[in-house]
């Protein structure tokens, strides 16, 4: 079978994990795997991928369509196509809003299935009103519509809800789990409002006065660096609250680490969360839409607190960082809780869904019929 995937780019991100997990997966059952993705020739992929995988890079992409980039879009649009056209592949995987309608709009008319993945709460994402009119016209060509957890795919449009498919993230728990723990708070994301930083910090500050031996790291890049360094330096809190940027080494921020902490104000469903849990970390969440109250029993595997509400977060924080047995008892449940997320579980869901969908088409038809015949 031959497969084309279609992301944004190849960072540290958990849809690029998800992704980089798919094709591992599709090429040990010996599938010709093509991944696409809006980023230059210079750009590494941070998660690794097998050898035999091929990398179409597109450059200069912009993905949104009503943006100033909106010629641009047109012409990766355009590019994309051609490369699928050229490629025949049996499916197309696509993976976040914008991508997916750009991979919608570059394989119309060419007989090609397209399964895309929505791995965010598209209700919270700030979009141009033109973007919710052409959306639902745009998704009534995907053959599935991969939704992470049940109350994400209610927030289709009632058309469209019979072809949603509901797929969790995958969780991997085969690292071996640290025996002592440093105290640190970790945090792990964009940059960006969306994932509440500045609301840790502050409930950080609120609480650390009383637990001197503690100290938080916020790891990730983007565009609200500096505006986050501004209120750690108003804070004074220079010297336990750090932003060390990227880690190198996927992972590697759950092995320093005694509790993590998801301040999200929206999600899909949090990579970074089961990550954390699978690592043997106690957890605090928001309870944000979507993702951790179906992932976390509040009091049993971890702590649920409301959005943005500073006082309830850094009374969490003060709860757990004060009691080892407590974060002990969390850390254990958490880790038994992510079992059902196995990677394998996850990975026979997509790939019963890549076959009813090139069952159904007859271009993937007949390249089998062809197989078979020689």
């Amino acid at each position: 079978m031959r497969l084309a995937l279609v992301e944004a780019g190849l960072g540290a991100g958990g849809t690029e994990r998800v992704v980089s997990l798919i094709v591992k997966d599709r090429h040990a059952r010996g599938d010709e795997v093509h991944v696409f993705a809006f980023i230059s020739d210079e750009d590494d992929s941070y998660f690794s991928l097998p050898s035999g995988v091929i990398v179409h890079r597109l450059p200069d992409a912009q993905v949104g369509p009503f943006s100033r980039g909106s010629f641009k879009t047109v012409k990766r649009i355009l590019r994309l196509r051609s490369e699928l056209r050229k490629l025949r592949p049996d499916v197309v995987l696509s993976f976040l809003t914008k991508i997916n309608i750009v991979s919608l709009l570059s394989t119309r008319g060419l007989g090609i299935p397209v399964v895309v993945s929505e791995r965010n709460n598209p209700d919270a994402q700030p979009r141009h009103f033109l973007w919710n009119m052409v959306e639902p016209l745009v998704l009534r060509q995907a053959h599935r519509l991969i939704m992470q957890t049940e109350a994400i795919s209610k927030t289709l449009p009632t058309s469209l809800r019979a072809k949603a498919v509901v797929i969790s993230n995958p969780c991997d728990r085969s690292r071996d789990l640290p025996a002592r723990r440093a105290l640190r708070v970790v945090a792990v994301g964009r940059l960006v409002d969306q994932k509440g930083f500045d609301t840790l910090i502050e409930a950080f500050a609120k609480v650390c006065a009383e637990v001197p031996e503690w100290c938080l790291t916020i790891y990730g890049e983007g565009p609200d660096r500096h505006q986050l360094q501004q209120r750690i330096r108003a804070r004074h809190l220079q010297d336990r609250i750090s932003l060390p940027g990227v880690t190198a080494k996927a992972g590697s921020w759950i092995d320093d680490a005694a509790l993590f902490v998801l301040s999200s104000r929206y999600e899909g469903f949090p990579n970074v969360l089961m990550e954390a849990m699978a690592g043997g970390l106690a957890v605090i969440s928001t309870r944000c839409d979507f993702g951790p109250a179906e992932i976390i029993e509040d009091g049993v595997s971890g702590l649920l607190v409301p959005v943005d509400d500073v006082d309830r977060l850094a009374a969490a924080l003060k709860t757990l960082m004060l009691d080892d047995s407590l974060r002990g008892s969390f850390a254990e449940a958490g880790y038994q809780t992510v079992r059902r997320f196995a990677t394998g579980t996850v990975m026979a869901k997509w790939d019963s869904c890549i076959r009813q969908v090139t069952a159904t088409n007859r271009w993937s038809q007949g390249r089998s019929l062809k197989k078979g015949a020689r």
